[in-house]
């Protein structure tokens, strides 16, 4: 009954703090950070370099988007990985938008991904936004070292 009682509250508390932050851009993102004085390419380097040294693996890349990819840990598996908890791949897209005066807004999403080398059993599902520090430590690194 506790239990219920706290998943309730957790439930309530996150709907209202949805409502607030929902209506900038990028709020619903698992992470977003804005980079200024800085040319794409530059960015698009910086992201690779810091995303690399996580573990991940850039498997597309255009100037608006770019992808990263990494085996799941036991961990993933276990929370991602459905019923057998095997084969799950984690992937975040980085979005890259310009703004005004030379800035740049970038915007990661993280997901998980089974079967990622079956094209027709594949099978994502974006992970929750409450697990966003990592992602936002991410591009947080990307920033400090552009300044």
């Amino acid at each position: 009954m506790k239990l219920q009682l706290y998943l309730a509250a957790v439930l309530t508390l996150g709907l209202f703090a949805g409502c607030q932050s929902g209506k900038e851009p990028g709020s619903t993102s698992h992470a977003l950070v804005q980079i200024n004085n800085h040319m794409l390419a530059e960015i698009q380097q910086t992201t690779a370099k810091v995303f690399g040294e996580d573990g991940y693996t850039q498997t597309y890349s255009t100037p608006e988007l770019m992808v990263f990819e990494r085996p799941g840990s036991r961990r993933d598996a276990l929370k991602y990985g459905g019923w057998t908890g095997e084969g799950v791949t984690m992937q975040v897209r980085v979005a890259f938008t310009a703004l005004a005066g030379g800035s740049y807004r970038l915007q990661a999403d993280a997901y998980s991904v089974q079967n990622a080398s079956d094209p027709f059993f594949r099978d994502e599902s974006r992970t929750m936004v409450l697990f966003r520090q990592h992602y936002q430590g991410l591009l947080d690194e990307v920033a400090k070292r552009l300044k």
